[in-house]
């Protein structure tokens, strides 16, 4: 199946909180893609970023994804469910419930963040078993051949696919790990 994709780091001249989409819109170019996908509805970046200045989603570094997604909820006739339970988001994307919004938490100690050296976040697509499609919307070649990330994500085209328990890794220290979109 081919998706609509928004990758953020086209927009470097949309203004965003105090950076722009390219810098800080990962959450917004996510949402733009959950809508786009899960709806008949088109939703650009510059549209998010708009929804986003209404409800004053975003923060310093980006978007606070709590106070968006409902807002992009009742916009476009979907619900959303927060989680920080990787069997249980796992589960609801193996059903084909709907679509997932991931909160990646970047470097650690001990760990080297996979989508992300800060906080990020990306679109979980569907599980088939252990491995979940993902679209990050940051997406450029060799992101994912730098030390520490190396081997952990397979790339085909826009999509990008990890294991349950490297993604599970990568956002374990987010709260909430997980937004779940389905339709009304």
């Amino acid at each position: 199946m081919e998706y609509k994709y928004w990758n953020q780091l086209d927009y470097p001249e949309i203004p965003y909180g105090d950076g722009t989409v390219a810098s800080s819109g990962c959450g917004l170019c996510s949402a733009c893609m959950v809508v786009e996908n899960l709806t008949d509805h088109t939703f650009t970046p510059a549209e998010a970023v708009a929804l986003a200045d209404s409800v004053n989603a975003h923060d310093e570094t980006g978007t606070e994804i709590t106070l968006l997604a409902p807002a992009v909820c009742e916009k476009f006739g979907l619900t959303v469910e927060y989680t920080c339970d990787h069997g249980k988001m796992q589960q609801f994307l193996q059903n084909g419930e709907g679509m997932a919004i991931a909160n990646s938490g970047g470097d650690r100690p001990g760990w080297t963040g996979v989508f992300t050296s800060g906080g990020h976040f990306i679109v979980l697509v569907s599980a088939k078993g252990r491995e979940i499609c993902t679209m990050d919307p940051s997406m450029r070649p060799g992101k994912y051949d730098t030390e520490g990330r190396k081997g952990k994500v397979r790339v085909e085209g826009n999509l990008a696919y990890v294991d349950i328990a490297t993604l599970a890794k990568d956002c374990d220290n987010r709260y909430p790990s997980y937004a779940l979109f389905r339709k009304k």
